[in-house]
């Protein structure tokens, strides 16, 4: 049973990171409707995002802000991925 629930874990983290990639690319737009999927993506990764903005100080190349949040959340979420992977038997 829990070997069941650590694959839906890990399967649902995997749906998470797509999620997220998703989420940074409708940034990139300045579309009605990407506008309108990026709100609804914000409810399911702003509160992971913001406590990561306040620790990691954004940097500016030329007068460009860059978020290195979702990176940090990108790596952070593959290192909890690599660490249920190890605790589940092999196939």
């Amino acid at each position: 049973m829990t070997i069941l629930l650590a694959r839906l874990v890990y399967f649902g983290i995997g749906i998470y990171n797509l999620g997220l990639l998703a989420y940074v690319l409708c940034t990139w737009f300045a579309h009605p409707a990407a506008y309108r999927l990026r709100s609804w993506f914000a409810r399911w990764y702003e509160p992971l995002l913001v406590p990561i903005r306040r620790w990691i100080p954004v940097p500016q190349f030329a007068h460009v802000a860059m978020d290195l949040s979702p990176l940090v959340l990108f790596i952070g979420l593959g290192l909890l991925k690599s660490a249920i992977l190890s605790l589940l038997p092999p196939f």
